[in-house]
């Protein structure tokens, strides 16, 4: 199944599951129309950086490669922090921040000598700035007339359209079946995309918007999504025995120790 249409799969069960949360609470508030540009760009941003993500794999980049350039996620979330004014630009924050992604690089299994990276290596990096600048929306969103998983789902309701749009553009650029292509979903993969949709869209981008703006600067929420690939390694190891490596192990060393650096700057900076 193509990237396009495992995403939009995707988003469609997501709006599913979100509309059976909140409809018997009669909390399905839909977009009203001076909110309409923020979550037409939310929506795209959010679309685009899915696609660019899943889509690594279909050009032949090497997942472990993948999983790392997406997350230099928190270089471009502190960049953009830093040029809004939101956050004071200093060499301890900029060390932080490198010392995470690094050994985000090292947890992933990223080997600098591996000659398998493709042009497709430009899709995580696009994921990973687009990721940042989602992180950075998320936190400009009307939460006092919407509460998380309304913007969510509002969120959602955008992407998808936009998503097809591109969709149909794409196809008469681009002949990759595993970009573009198309097929009739069995059973099994339709309950595998339903619980990609519940367990990886659903559940982390909803806590996501349950993060506070004021309790939390976007240097310090780029950072703690580090967690990410420290767990989908710790998974692989758990559930499927993979093997992992001392240097892995050095990596996860690394982002906990960038995580507990940045926790205690927090901490001096508010007493």
């Amino acid at each position: 199944m193509s990237s396009f249409e495992q995403l939009l799969f995707r988003l469609s069960f997501a709006l599913l599951i979100l509309a059976i949360v909140m409809l018997p609470r009669r909390r399905l508030l839909l977009t009203k129309r001076k909110d309409v540009p923020f979550f037409v760009g939310i929506g795209f941003t959010y679309a685009l950086f899915a696609l660019s993500g899943l889509s690594a794999i279909a050009f032949d980049t090497p997942i472990a490669v993948s999983v790392a350039l997406v997350y230099t996620q928190p270089i471009f979330t502190a960049l953009i922090s830093f040029v809004t004014g939101k956050e004071k630009a200093t060499w301890i924050r900029i060390g932080i921040v490198l010392l995470g992604v690094f050994g985000a690089f090292l947890v992933s299994g990223l080997n600098a000598e591996n000659p398998q990276i493709s042009l497709g290596i430009a899709f995580p990096v696009f994921a990973g700035f687009l990721y940042a600048v989602y992180l950075w929306l998320k936190r400009r969103a009307p939460t006092e007339e919407y509460t998380p998983f309304q913007v969510l789902f509002n969120t959602f309701v955008f992407a998808a359209p936009l998503l097809a749009v591109v969709w149909l553009v794409t196809k008469n650029l681009s002949a990759e079946p595993l970009f573009v292509g198309t097929i009739m979903p069995d059973a099994t993969q339709l309950v595998l995309l339903f619980f990609f949709a519940l367990i990886g869209t659903v559940v982390p981008y909803g806590l996501l918007n349950f993060v506070k703006v004021d309790e939390l600067s976007p240097t310090s929420e780029g950072m703690l999504l580090l967690g990410d690939p420290l767990l989908h390694t710790l998974w692989a190891s758990l559930l499927f025995g993979q093997y992992i490596s001392a240097v892995q192990y050095v990596g996860a060393a690394l982002i906990l120790v960038s995580a507990a650096i940045n926790l205690k700057l927090i901490t001096r900076t508010a007493m």
